[in-house]
């Protein structure tokens, strides 16, 4: 652990804009490509950026709270994730690995090509934002981060349909808060507080993941 810290805060230290360029394209994958296969690693990237910017306002030990959360976060929502498949596959529909794999190049092209102009239009937005309205705190860089996330966290509830990507989309609007938030109030209470809601988020989107499945699994038996 104390490696662990001790990497945060030379990390921490270092050049924020390449933090700032893994946050915004990890952000811009979970809002275009909805498959959780690549979306989960991408929030398990973004969640370690998030952490890294904390460190600059806030002690590493505590910042690190952030990813280890998410990564607890991630997994859970694999698994609901995996349990999801396995009844799609049942069902014989397609499931993630296989749309990977084997994507619909008839409507794939056209629903990507919308994502990309919208992400790139709340990219925008996002900038725009941070210097015309600049949230209170010195580290302006926060600022930039919590807009990003907050854009595309709306943008993914707006659009989404199902239980997780939606829930991908309240997790970043809850990392994209407790980066604004944090300058304002860097106590390790708070950053527990937080830590320990993303926890509780992420387990009621697991649960409502596995609701679903569940629900299309006696929609199966009753077919059958």
């Amino acid at each position: 652990m104390s490696q662990l810290i001790e990497l945060f805060d030379r990390l921490a230290q270092a050049a924020v804009t390449p933090l700032l360029i893994l946050l915004a394209v990890s952000a811009g994958i979970v809002a275009v490509v909805r498959n959780w296969r690549l979306a989960l690693p991408m929030m398990v990237l973004q969640y370690v950026a998030v952490g890294v910017l904390l460190a600059r306002v806030i002690e590493p030990s505590v910042a690190v709270i952030k990813p280890l959360a998410g990564a607890i976060v991630c997994f859970a929502l694999s698994i609901a994730a995996q349990r999801g498949d396995i009844v799609r596959a049942e069902r014989g529909e397609s499931i993630a690995r296989e749309r990977l794999a084997q994507p619909d190049w008839h409507r794939l092209p056209a629903q990507l090509l919308l994502r990309a102009i919208v992400a790139i239009l709340v990219l925008t937005a996002a900038f725009g934002a941070t210097i015309r309205f600049p949230l209170p705190g010195t580290a302006r860089e926060l600022g930039l981060g919590a807009y990003v996330l907050i854009g595309f966290g709306l943008l993914i509830v707006a659009t989404a349909y199902e239980a997780l990507n939606v829930g991908l989309g309240l997790l970043m609007l809850l990392s994209g808060f407790e980066l604004a938030y944090t300058p304002l109030e860097p106590s390790i209470g708070v950053s527990v507080l937080l830590g320990l809601t993303t926890l509780l988020v992420g387990a009621a989107i697991a649960y409502l993941t596995l609701a679903d499945a569940g629900a299309a699994a006696a929609e199966l038996r009753v077919e059958n």
